[in-house]
């Protein structure tokens, strides 16, 4: 495909997502992985801090490393993982690139799907840096020059004049002036090993069999949970060794990110794909998550909640009481409407996962939430803190929660959105600064400051020199950032003196690669129709489908219409009799409303039994074509057998007709042809042994074929016990799995009992004297 016509698609790109009332990218990163010092700006406006796991990565941010720091980032399938003193920028994250630019340090991309290479570009002071497909790269940005080495892969490093290939083994290193030099690589330092160890243990996950490798964060999950598969629900994910109040969206925190709004951070180490893709499901008391239906590139959200509350309403905490609001996870096949600015396109794709008609999306649009929610009223579902705590992104700890029973949850405000400024007002913009003990947050709004029981009483001079000294800080600071401001604005005018050198390369190699990106071009455009049918396939069963379903709703509420009319003509009859019958039909239609949802209800379960009775016979069908298939490759395999014997046995008979015409004309001849007659007896004794022969040949032929069909089943034999071996051990493995988790839980209810002998023991002997008078009250 042409530069030309790759920059028209672009153009085309750009003008459909203007049309789409832009929406926000569907793909973002997350920072897996923080060892030792790393730092985080969430833009260049941005003062920074400390970085901290599950951020999300969009375009603009910017990580930086320590001397013993290292970093870990994923977009989508592909890694990049950070050393020790070492500067990468994001400038574009979306759904079209991957823009990465590499200031100092040592980088290694680690790219595992083909289908996101061409998306990857890092740009370093010597050049930029492209990938041919899946692989291990390791970028180094020294003082005077830029080393590239393709562990695994290959790599193209274009320095505004002339494109370089690196080879899987090479190391190359590319200086000002064009200089190149290219050598093996050779030996590994322990970053490369640490690498190793991490992309190893991501290749070993089992998680690709259930989502999407394009789907940010499923790297963590077979760490830290286990996979099981239900009717309802398909596969289901159960994080392992959570404790026994915890719920989805309750230990991490809220933090205002453009343009998604209020975003959820979770603590847990894999609390990054649950929490921005599916939805939550409780089985059994047990919370799993549900990734839902398989989809190429799934659409990332901030968080698929559901919220509590409204400006006005307050509730009672062990503190006392204080304005709150509330969250809850969402259910399958309950829509999520973002709250930002997005097309009704957008919202179908984020929901598709879970909810197929676009009618029911369509209609959360235009008719808001639902009036009921399958977690709504659930107290270990549902999580409440105070508002205030909410807007300055404080992490949220089992003291801060509130405690609430069913009926509290059923009288509080269902919110129709999410919290908007009337409700949790964003601080205004000089107050997103750093505040002293403690550190901005993302979107600038102040953290939580530390208690006022830590700080140390100082003077009121000492106070001023503090406060001059922060001045003092802030102006060093404020020039820190001009500078680099001025630094970067002279990076960006190389950038776009090297982007324009390289539009006037481009141009001069167009015409030498043109046939080969025709041919290419062709090929993919032909992939591309391939996949558009396979899709327009599914979208015509989906629509086969959803038509079966539409014309059983159509014949349901035509029956539910006629009896309607019914119950008004019934009505009618009892409206005559009213003056005489009030209290009898106010009874009456009591029980008709009674008597309507519960028609209603034994609707709606006769739904999922036929659709479950669907999926069942879809599968016996699967099950029954393939046991078709099966016979009939046999009956096939007997039948070519049978035409081999039958086809010998003809050419037998052939012989022996021929053989015996031949011995009744010798015969006749024989009283005139004596001499003849023993020459053709020698002949016809000659005939037989090559007749004995071949018959011998054809048995060990029949014998050579039951041997082999002997050692085919025996090896099939042995493949079912290897496979019946591999079931066993996963079975152990399981088996030690769930000893272990029975372990830690009994650990951990000791853990409990030791700590109340505890403060039983230290508590005075007056009060435990009363708890003994009037019975145990502590916590159990």
């Amino acid at each position: 495909m042409s530069r030309s016509m790759r920059f028209f698609l672009a153009v085309l790109a750009v003008l459909s997502t203007t049309l789409a009332l832009a929406d926000p990218p569907a793909r973002v990163g997350r920072l897996a992985l923080v060892e030792n010092g790393v730092n985080f700006r969430v833009d260049r406006s941005d003062a920074g801090g400390p970085a901290s796991i599950n951020w999300p990565i969009s375009s603009g941010a910017e990580i930086d490393t320590e001397r013993r720091g290292r970093a870990e980032i994923w977009v989508g399938s592909t890694a990049f993982r950070l050393a020790g003193s070492s500067e990468l920028h994001f400038p574009v994250v979306d759904d079209r690139q991957i823009s990465a630019q590499l200031l100092r340090g040592t980088l290694t991309v680690s790219i595992l799907e083909r289908e996101q290479s061409d998306d990857v570009t890092v740009q370093t002071p010597e050049g930029r840096v492209t990938f041919a497909g899946p692989g291990r790269y390791r970028i180094d940005v020294q003082g005077d020059h830029t080393e590239l080495t393709a562990q695994a892969g290959r790599a193209s490093f274009y320095d505004g004049e002339r494109r370089q290939p690196v080879e899987a083994g090479e190391k190359a290193s590319f200086y000002g002036g064009g200089r190149t030099q290219i050598e093996n690589d050779e030996g590994q330092d322990a970053f490369d090993r640490w690498v190793a160890i991490r992309e190893n243990a991501v290749l070993a996950n089992a998680g690709q069999r259930y989502v999407s490798p394009a789907m940010t964060g499923y790297q963590d999950l077979d760490t830290y949970g286990d996979w099981q598969s239900l009717p309802d629900y398909g596969a289901v994910w159960y994080p392992r060794a959570v404790a026994d109040d915890w719920a989805p969206y309750r230990y991490g925190r809220w933090v205002w990110i453009a343009p998604w709004g209020w975003t959820w951070v979770d603590r847990a180490p894999w609390g990054f794909a649950p929490f921005h893709y599916g939805r939550w499901v409780q089985v059994r008391g047990r919370w799993g998550w549900v990734p839902g239906s398989y989809v190429a590139r799934p659409v990332y959200a901030p968080a698929l909640v559901a919220w509590i509350g409204n400006p006005g309403w307050s509730i009672s905490f062990s503190f006392g009481s204080a304005p709150a609001v509330g969250w809850f996870p969402l259910a399958p096949r309950e829509v999520y409407v973002p709250s930002f600015r997005a097309s009704p396109t957008y919202v179908r794709q984020i929901n598709v996962t879970h909810i197929h008609d676009v009618k029911i999306v369509d209609r959360a649009l235009r008719d808001g939430p639902p009036r009921r929610y399958a977690y709504r009223d659930l107290p270990r579902a549902v999580t409440v803190v105070p508002a205030q705590h909410l807007r300055e992104g404080r992490p949220i700890t089992p003291r801060e929660l509130g405690r609430h029973d069913q009926r509290e949850l059923a009288r509080a405000p269902q919110a129709r959105a999410v919290p908007d400024s009337t409700w949790l007002p964003r601080p205004p913009r000089e107050e997103r600064r750093e505040v002293p003990g403690g550190r901005a947050n993302r979107d600038g709004a102040p953290l939580m400051r530390p208690p006022a029981n830590e700080r140390q009483p100082d003077g009121r001079r000492d106070d001023q020199q503090r406060m001059e000294m922060q001045q003092r800080e802030a102006q060093q600071k404020q020039e820190m950032q001009r500078r680099d401001a001025e630094q970067q604005e002279g990076r960006r005018r190389d950038q776009q003196r090297m982007e324009v050198q390289q539009r006037e390369a481009q141009q001069k190699q167009e015409m030498q690669r043109r046939d080969a990106e025709q041919q290419d071009g062709r090929r993919r455009e032909q992939q591309r129709m391939e996949m558009q049918q396979r899709e327009a396939q599914q979208k015509q069963e989906m629509q086969r489908r959803d038509a079966e379903q539409q014309e059983g709703r159509r014949r349901e509420q035509q029956r539910m219409e006629v009896q309607q009319r019914e119950a008004q003509q019934k009505q009618e009859m009892q409206r005559r009799d009213a003056e005489q019958q009030d209290g009898r039909r106010r009874e009456q239609q009591r029980m008709e409303v009674q008597q309507r949802e519960a028609q209603q209800k034994q609707e709606m379960q006769r739904r999922d039994a036929e659709q479950q009775d669907g999926r069942r016979r879809e599968q016996q069908r699967m099950e029954v074509q393939q046991r078709e298939a099966q016979q009939k490759q046999e009956m096939q395999r007997r039948d070519a057998e049978q035409e081999g014997r039958r086809r010998e046995q003809q050419r037998m008979e052939v012989q022996q007709r021929e053989a015996q015409q031949k011995q009744e004309m010798q015969r006749r001849d024989a009283e005139q042809q004596e001499g003849r007659r023993r020459e053709q007896q020698r002949m016809e004794v000659q005939q037989r042994e090559v007749q004995q022969k071949q018959e011998m040949q054809r048995r060990e032929a029949e014998q050579e074929g039951r041997r082999r069909e002997q050692q085919r089943m025996e090896v099939q034999q042995r493949e079912a016990q290897q496979k019946q071996e591999m079931q066993r051990q996963e079975a152990q493995q399981q088996e030690a799995r769930r000893r272990d988790q029975q372990r830690m839980e009994m650990q951990q209810r000791e853990t409990q009992q030791r700590q109340e002998m505890q403060r039983q023991e230290q508590r005075p002997p007056e009060s435990r004297g009363g708890n003994r008078e009037g019975g145990e009250r502590g916590p159990r």
